[in-house]
């Protein structure tokens, strides 16, 4: 049933309604519960002062879109590492022309063929309005992309024998007949020793009623090129009417395969989270549930949900080379305590939740319905190694305000599991986090940035420092969303920015007006360990005094020799100082800046040894 969303401040105590879009998933209320200005070293009082800022490759743009809802909740295959190294990236695209209603929306693609990426494409891969793309290998040298058309047609499958280059060649899939629904919101996998089995979940229709759900999720498989499927549009053992009231479109995504292992987690935030496992390839499924619901069939009117911990839809899941399944989701605190207005959900909510088969089923109990922490710590998720990420304090900065995306202020997770020269299984989360610190004075909303953690299997619950991989002088105005993940033998990260937090789609109306955005490529190298992750290790005090007015110092520590290099850059990131020390030895050391011919203002200082670099924010008057 369509719903609208409400925007309930508690500051000024207004109400702002919105519909919904046909793009958007269903979600109730947004409430914010605390005036804006939170002060995190009020909030999360046991976290150190300020995490490692770092950039660990070279981000590059591969593309561009004014149409910029990549996702409504967990991200789809979008960016592929195949086995010799090149790379093929997808993303929704739209043209200025296609402002506001974007008929040519469609497939991005650009391929990196083991040097370069080719230039940022014009036109979508497609002939017809699509959106949602999902990419993944096919054949023995080629690649397949799927998308949704909103229609009858159904699914939009586009595929060619050589990557990278040819005519793509197209075909359809159907949704359940005999009305031939579209399909929606669709995620991909191939398997196989040639990936040509085509495996496919997608919501049956938008807004549409199918055996009992509303917009069901079903599977399909094709190892024919899609001429016939087998299954074809199936609710799979324990995802029907009598286990669920259905899964919003988007709140599922697919691992990348292991051989014939194959799973993908679904969870909607408030009814049961649960992954589906095949060890066939496909004939038979295992539930294995990592949530366990208040109300497994919550439909948003009932009013009696109290304020529970769960999840804000966004999901990743990934197999370790046991076959082992690993999930991350952002954590959201729900409530329902009106049966005439739907449901509401709390967009303050802290923390990135880890779940691997060797834990025990999480409940509300265990997430906690605490808005943001009072004390990390203390929390169940925390002590049980389950809490993989929250929101970082940034010296003295505090929370401006935060951008609707109907997620956490940690969330869209993407996870890999490798491992290191002990056999020792790593964890490696990536996600977009509110970034405290750097904020949007016309919209009064910080940006989100993307961030890294990773953890070391090995008994001991070992996490690595949190990693801001867009916190540098580059990115001091950019909104760093809807990351998606490929695995080589490095990971390969696709991410949309712009300069303005939120999008310009959801809620009705957008959070601002169209700007054309960024598609950009990060590469991040593989952990072979905990220790060993991030090179030098070294620290960077805030200098002092802060504010500033003539001679400031910059103290850093180092563990190992080596040049230290100190820039400044201002608000337009424009160089304004820069100096460079040898350090002969491990030890401390001092830069002395003398600011008093700076303008009055905020600037920004970053020091970089070897390949790691930290930034911290100085004021100058």
């Amino acid at each position: 049933m369509k719903k609208h969303l409400f925007l309930i401040f508690i500051l000024g105590m207004s109400i702002v309604s919105y519909s919904q879009v046909a793009q958007l998933k269903h979600q109730a209320l947004f409430n914010t519960v605390a005036k804006t200005g939170i002060h995190l070293a009020d909030a999360l009082p046991t976290l150190p002062a300020n995490p490692y800022v770092e950039n660990k490759g070279v981000d590059e743009v591969v593309g561009t879109t004014w149409y910029d809802l990549q996702s409504n909740s967990s991200m789809s295959k979008r960016i592929w590492v195949f086995d010799d190294g090149t790379m093929a990236a997808v993303w929704t695209m739209g043209s200025e022309n296609g402002v506001p209603n974007f008929p040519d929306r469609g497939t991005g693609y650009n391929y990196f063929d083991g040097t370069s990426w080719g230039p940022a494409p014009t036109s979508r891969i497609e002939d017809v309005r699509t959106g949602w793309p999902s990419i993944a290998p096919y054949g023995a040298d080629g690649e397949i992309v799927v998308a949704h058309t909103l229609n009858n047609t159904g699914l939009m499958f586009s595929w060619r024998e050589h990557k990278g280059t040819g005519e793509w060649q197209h075909f359809t899939l159907a949704g359940p007949a005999p009305d031939n629904m579209d399909l929606t919101w669709a995620r991909m996998i191939t398997t196989g020793p040639n990936h040509d089995v085509i495996h496919i979940i997608a919501c049956a229709g938008f807004n549409k009623t199918y055996e009992g759900l509303t917009e069901a999720l079903v599977y399909s498989r094709s190892s024919d090129g899609g001429q016939t499927w087998d299954p074809e549009n199936v609710i799979l053992p324990g995802m029907s009417s009598d286990e669920t009231s259905g899964i919003g479109g988007d709140d599922y995504a697919w691992a990348i395969p292991h051989g014939d292992t194959i799973a993908f987690v679904a969870f909607d935030g408030i009814k049961d989270g649960y992954v589906m496992k095949s060890y066939d390839g496909g004939d038979t499924w295992e539930k294995i549930t990592f949530y366990n619901s208040p109300m497994p069939f919550f439909t948003g009117n009932e009013g009696t949900l109290p304020q529970c911990g769960g999840g804000d839809g966004y999901n990743a899941v990934a197999l370790d080379n046991a076959g082992k399944v690993h999930v991350a989701f952002g954590r959201q605190v729900h409530v329902d305590d009106d049966p005439a207005d739907g449901w509401s959900y709390y967009p303050y909510s802290d923390g990135l939740v880890y779940w691997n088969e060797d834990m025990d089923p999480l409940d509300t109990t265990q997430v906690g319905n605490e808005i943001m922490f009072s004390d990390v710590e203390s929390t169940t998720l925390y002590q049980q190694g389950q809490l993989a990420a929250w929101v970082q304090p940034h010296d003295d900065d505090t929370i401006v305000g935060v951008a609707p995306y109907f997620a956490s202020l940690v969330s869209m997770p993407q996870i890999a599991v490798t491992s290191d020269d002990n056999g020792n299984n790593i964890v490696t989360f990536f996600y977009s986090g509110l970034a405290v610190g750097f904020s949007n004075a016309e919209l009064s909303q910080n940006y989100r940035h993307i961030w890294t953690r990773k953890t070391e299997l090995d008994g001991q619950g070992n996490f690595s420092d949190f990693e801001d991989l867009t916190g540098d002088v580059l990115h001091l105005f950019s909104e760093c969303v809807y990351p998606s993940l490929g695995v080589g033998t490095d990971f390969s990260i696709l991410y949309q920015t712009d300069n303005l937090p939120g999008n310009s789609i959801q809620p009705t109306g957008g959070n601002h007006a169209p700007v054309n955005n960024n598609m950009v490529y990060l590469p991040y190298g593989m952990p072979v360990g905990i220790e060993s992750v991030g090179g030098v290790s070294f620290e960077v005090s805030q200098n002092m005094p802060n504010p500033a007015s003539d001679i400031t110092a910059i103290g850093v520590k180092t563990e190992q020799p080596g040049t230290i290099n100190l820039t400044i850059n201002n608000m337009l990131g424009q160089q304004v100082y820069s100096s460079a020390h040898l350090a002969n030895a491990a030890g401390n050391y001092t830069f002395n800046v003398d600011v008093s011919g700076f303008n009055a203002g905020i600037y920004f200082y970053t020091v970089i040894i070897g390949n790691r670099t930290i930034s911290k924010k100085m004021i100058v008057r």
